[in-house]
C-alpha cells in the first residue's frame, strides 16, 4: 500500500529538512512525498513538521541574515513592538502567525500526525526519516550566528509581549521561556 506524507513548510528549521527530503523524493516505502508550503489540507496524506520556541523564533527572526533584515534598522525592543502591533495581513505576515495555524484545518482541528521541535531536530527529524524511509541525516546548513541565548535579548516586558502575541503555540506545544 502506497502512502503518501505531506511536509508542511514555515520556516527554520524547515529549510534543512526540506534539503534532506528533497535529495531522496520517493520513501523507501514505496510511498511519494508532497511538499507544501501552505496549512495543512489534505487527510489523505501522512503531515508533519516542526515548531520551534516562540521567544527564540523572535530572536531567530530578528537576527536572521537574509530576506527581511531588521536589526540594522531596529532594535530588538522596536522589533518586538512590531510584532506586538502587527496583524497577520501584513505583507511579512509570518512572524506574527502562530505556528499551530500550519496544521490545523479552519475549524482548529489538528491534521498533522507528527509536530516536532527545534529544541529535539535530530531526535524528532530520526523519527520523521524512519517513517518516511530515509536515511539521511539533517544538514546543518548554517550554525548559529549568535553568541548569546535567546533569553539575554529579552526583558521582562518583551518576554511578556512575545508570551502573550503566541500563548497558543506556548500552551500547545509546552514552551517556557527559559535557559
Amino acid at each position: 500500500m502506497e502512502t503518501t506524507f505531506e511536509f508542511m513548510a514555515d520556516q527554520k528549521p524547515d529549510g534543512d529538512v526540506l534539503d534532506a527530503v528533497r535529495r531522496k523524493k520517493e520513501p523507501d516505502n514505496g510511498g511519494s512525498l508532497f511538499v507544501s508550503s501552505g496549512r495543512a489540507a489534505e487527510r489523505n496524506r501522512a503531515q508533519f513538521g516542526f515548531v520551534r520556541n516562540p521567544w527564540d523564533r523572535v530572536v531567530s527572526l530578528y537576527e536572521r541574515t537574509e530576506a527581511l533584515q531588521v536589526r540594522n534598522e531596529m532594535t530588538f525592543e522596536q522589533f518586538v513592538n512590531w510584532i506586538e502591533y502587527s496583524s497577520a495581513t501584513c505583507v511579512h505576515s509570518s512572524p506574527h502567525r502562530y505556528q499551530l495555524d500550519w496544521f490545523v484545518d479552519p475549524n482548529g482541528n489538528v491534521l498533522a500526525d507528527f509536530i516536532g521541535k527545534f529544541e529535539r531536530l535530530e531526535e524528532d527529524w530520526a523519527f520523521v526519516a524512519q517513517k518516511l524511509g530515509l536515511s539521511e541525516k539533517l544538514p546543518h546548513r548554517r550554525a548559529n550566528p549568535r553568541d548569546r541565548h535567546y533569553t539575554e535579548y529579552y526583558n521582562s516586558r518583551t518576554r511578556d509581549v512575545i508570551a502573550n502575541k503566541f500563548r497558543v503555540d506556548i500552551e500547545r506545544f509546552g514552551y517556557e521561556f527559559s535557559e
